[in-house]
């Protein structure tokens, strides 16, 4: 092996450079990439709230090609642990090791192979790539990509000006949507995409807001070209005949009926033997189908990409409102108002507005509040720009919530969000929240003790720990969900991040870890959603993620834990749209209402799992099919 070479004190090379990783222009970490002869060791450590990642990856290079590669993980005081996978070019093979598993297969001729996903492995992942003729070929075997540089510009530095390049990479199997990187004028890192976090060479700073206006610009044009592609051409109505209408006011089935659609409403609902098909309508047989209204998703999360990916997802899976409870302002509102105009091909969006406190482990925003000021502010600003609701983060100082709670109220905007550090739920809801984000916390609420001791913890780990040890049946819990049923509160449990056995990965994604006993936590998350439903509390479903993909297994919990498939229905449609006051437009399929209808092939009245069959969605009037929608995103094979 070459591990020799790759000795610690490598990190203190001379020929090494700290790339600072930027959460909203507070350094959050840093990328070290140290060179010693032919080896390059790159450490990237950064903290997300209080998680993120922590690896090192270990290369040996040799004419600009990789021979050797490992990662490994940095441990709490910053020693490098074992490896975790390593890679290896023997000859004309490639040795690899996972999990104490070994593979060896044949060199791939125009194949980069790669060990890690640091902002240097895609930097010299793209660069590679410009250089190979027509810029295409293969990651590690992985299908084939191709690069092209989008953007091109001369930006200020600290030091000067540099020439960079806005090179994208794109995997037709993967969906329509690039990945991006930022190469300088040695085809080096300059600046990861627009994201939360941002990893820039040194001197970038001055750059960062040309970066982000051409890379929103090439963004924003691309999703509005796909969108057109997508929309399917109509005639002067839509008219579904023959379906088996889902009423969600009454959580019903209505058999053959026929909905017709004119511009973006609904115009007609009725038996399908007395409802006329306009003249030049495009007619669609529903007939042994469900039709129902768009289904919303009311815990999202928008990123720039979403607009051609993670939102088009949401609509191939029938969503068609999102509320989301934290993104960049100037994605949020753009995105918005365009996919409002019809000009995107994704859900409704509702926008929370979120705020933090400014502790080191403050979330991913810049909206930091410390002063009953700064927060009577920012609660202004979003309800100026059409938030309609405030979502309060882990750090607010509990002594501005009740500002903050009265200023949005005033303004008739709602407040959600976690509870912030040295509260209980019941505190939350006294200092004015109208709902709970994360069912986690009707669990943490009970040991606030271990929020802080031994040391501070991330919410969701702490959920993992306590969740086995509940007694959703005892006293206290009662208490708690009688108290939440008095005030009105809502929740928003994101179920399925908490639930293993939904089988959706969130939880490890959000740093809560796997807990001791899986079976009793999962018991647990299910007898508290049976407990709730029982005791009349009002919840709404919601993901977590910025794509949708969890959203069928979070609507499954629900029935899975004794909730009625109807009544799980409503609550993704009219129960939601009435927690946001947008029952007279929205939730239903009435005359009038704006025409947001999935067709689903089955009956999820009966069996919640069915909506995983939805084949066509009109979002405001204009129609999809599901399948162009998931070919679009790389669900589903072209």
């Amino acid at each position: 092996m070459f591990l020799s070479v790759l000795a610690a004190g490598v990190l203190a090379a001379a020929d090494s450079t700290v790339y600072p990783v930027l959460n909203h222009d507070r350094v959050a970490g840093s990328m070290i990439v140290a060179r010693h002869g032919d080896s390059v060791t790159v450490r990237y450590v950064f903290t997300d709230r209080n998680r993120g990642t922590r690896v090192e990856t270990r290369y040996v290079m040799r004419g600009g090609a990789l021979v050797h590669g490992e990662n490994r993980p940095v441990l709490a005081d910053d020693r490098a642990g074992d490896p975790t996978n390593m890679l290896e070019i023997r000859g004309d093979s490639v040795w690899r090791e996972s999990g104490g598993r070994s593979a060896t297969e044949a060199v791939k001729p125009g194949t980069i192979y790669s060990i890690g996903g640091t902002p240097f492995e895609q930097a010299r992942i793209a660069a590679w790539f410009l250089h190979q003729p027509g810029h295409g070929g293969s990651i590690g075997g992985s299908g084939t990509w191709h690069a092209d540089v989008a953007r091109e510009a001369t930006v200020p530095t600290a030091g000067g000006t540099e020439r960079v390049r806005f090179v994208t990479l794109t995997n037709p199997a993967l969906g329509a949507t690039p990945q991006g990187i930022w190469l300088d004028s040695h085809d080096e890192l300059f600046a990861t995409a627009v994201a939360w976090f941002i990893t820039i060479r040194p001197d970038a700073r001055p750059a960062l807001p040309t970066l982000r206006a051409l890379e929103i610009g090439f963004r924003d044009a691309g999703a509005e070209a796909l969108a057109k592609r997508l929309v399917r051409p109509t005639g002067t109505a839509i008219a579904i005949v023959n379906g088996n209408l889902f009423d969600s006011e009454r959580g019903v089935m209505r058999p053959k009926t026929t909905v017709v659609i004119r511009g973006d409403r609904i115009a007609d609902v009725g038996p399908a033997e007395s409802v006329a098909v306009p003249a030049g309508a495009t007619v669609i047989d529903a007939a042994g189908k469900t039709v129902m209204p768009g289904l919303w998703d009311m815990h999202g999360h928008m990123q720039l990409t979403s607009q051609s990916a993670g939102g088009v997802m949401e609509l191939s899976f029938g969503i068609t409102t999102v509320r989301d409870l934290a993104s960049d302002l100037d994605v949020a509102v753009s995105t918005r108002d365009r996919a409002q105009a019809g000009r995107l091909a994704m859900p409704r969006e509702i926008l929370a507005g979120f705020m933090e406190g400014p502790e080191k482990w403050a979330g991913p925003t810049s909206v930091l509040v410390s002063t009953e000021d700064e927060a009577r502010a920012w609660v202004a600003r979003y309800d100026s720009l059409g938030y309609r609701q405030i979502k309060l983060y882990n750090l607010v100082h509990p002594d501005l919530v009740p500002t903050i709670t009265a200023e949005a109220h005033k303004r008739g905007m709602r407040v959600s969000g976690h509870v912030p550090r040295g509260l209980t739920v019941r505190d939350a809801v006294l200092l004015g929240f109208d709902e709970i984000n994360h069912a986690a916390f009707l669990f943490s609420t009970f040991y606030q003790d271990s929020l802080y001791v031994p040391a501070m913890r991330a919410y969701s780990l702490v959920a993992s720990i306590v969740a086995p040890n509940i007694d959703v049946d005892g006293k206290p819990m009662t208490e708690l969900i009688e108290f939440l049923k008095q005030h009105g509160t809502v929740i928003d449990g994101t179920f399925s991040v908490w639930i293993q056995s939904a089988g959706t990965g969130i939880a490890q994604a959000v740093g809560a870890g796997t807990p001791a006993n899986v079976q009793k936590s999962d018991a647990n998350y299910s007898r508290l959603i049976k407990r709730l439903y029982d005791a009349g509390v009002t919840m709404v479903p919601g993901t977590d993620n910025n794509a949708g993909t969890t959203y069928n297994a979070e609507l499954e919990v629900y029935e899975h834990a004794g909730v009625p498939a109807p009544f799980v229905l409503q609550m993704a449609t009219i129960t939601s749209a009435r927690v946001m006051k947008d029952d007279k437009d929205y939730g239903s399929i009435a005359p009038g209402k704006v025409a947001d209808v999935i067709i689903v092939d089955g009956n999820p009245a009966e069996h919640v799992s069915e909506l995983r069959k939805v084949q066509q969605v009109v979002r405001g009037g204009r129609l999809f099919d599901v399948r162009d929608l998931k070919v679009a995103t790389g669900l589903e094979r072209p």
